[in-house]
């Protein structure tokens, strides 16, 4: 029986299979086989609860978002997870055929991207953006394809995986 919970965003017609004590939600902006809602998720809140998430999987569909909409996606995730959930991201690297290959991509990644969403390093511990929602710590991730960037990020959150850091 599956007591996990996991989103698969943009699932296409891939959706992850359930488990490994995993049920798998599937999310994208089209109705095919496996997507369990329709919805477009860098405008419209994720239909669950705050820290109800184990594990949010993101696979080629963070490009295809406005930076806006990724900041309205990223706070989302940060308010569905659990203290100890990941957010596993993959994308096209910036400059990269993956990257162009498709007409929709809007942004371009590179692995230092996601250290916008970082936990901030500076001694007074202050959001150096002024508007982030929600820290993250972000590691990552090695990958056999150059032409792609992967990352896990976890929130900053009382009782997650890494220690908690008080942002102002």
């Amino acid at each position: 029986m599956a007591d996990k919970i996991g989103l698969d965003l943009g699932v296409g017609m891939k959706k992850h299979p359930d488990g490994d004590g995993f049920h798998w939600v599937g999310i994208d902006i089209r109705k095919f086989d496996g997507v369990d809602f329709v919805m477009n998720i860098g405008k419209e809140p994720l239909p669950f609860g705050n820290n109800t998430v184990d594990y949010i999987r993101s696979i080629h569909t963070y490009e295809h978002l406005y930076p806006d909409e990724l900041f309205f996606s990223i706070e989302e995730c940060f308010r569905v997870l659990k203290p100890t959930g990941t957010l596993h991201i993959e994308v096209p690297k910036a400059m990269t055929r993956a990257y162009y290959i498709h007409p929709d991509h809007k942004i371009g990644f590179l692995e230092d991207t996601f250290g916008f969403f970082q936990v901030p390093g500076n001694a007074e511990t202050h959001d150096p953006h002024g508007y982030i929602k929600g820290f993250w710590h972000v590691s990552i991730l090695p990958t056999d394809n150059p032409e792609a960037v992967h990352v896990d990020m976890h929130p900053n959150k009382k009782g997650g995986k890494f220690e908690y850091k008080e942002i102002k």
